[in-house]
């Protein structure tokens, strides 16, 4: 079976994002966005008030720290890579919304 390209829309922390990626590579987006909603909002409590990139970094910190821990980072510059690009994603839509 061939891959294909896939619109999706992920929903993190409330927001939107429409990606298109592989139809393979679904089921791992999918679980990712889970991961940084749980973590979000394990951080959004502990750090209220202090402003939302605060919360967008220590879930970012927390994410790579346990994967890293945890030895689940195989091409860890690719995944690196990744979660900066959410974070920005998720820090460039919270300056808008102010």
């Amino acid at each position: 079976m061939e891959d294909r390209e896939l619109g999706i829309n992920l929903i993190i922390d409330g927001i939107s994002y429409p990606l298109t990626i592989m139809a393979s590579e679904e089921p791992y987006y999918r679980q990712a966005a889970k991961l940084v909603n749980d973590t979000l909002s394990e951080y959004k409590e502990p750090f209220k008030g202090e402003g939302g990139v605060r919360v967008v970094t220590m879930a970012a910190l927390d994410i790579a720290f346990n994967s890293i821990k945890n030895g689940n980072i195989a091409g860890s510059a690719e995944v690196m890579h990744k979660i900066n690009e959410l974070n920005r994603l998720v820090t460039t839509t919270l300056k808008e919304k102010r």
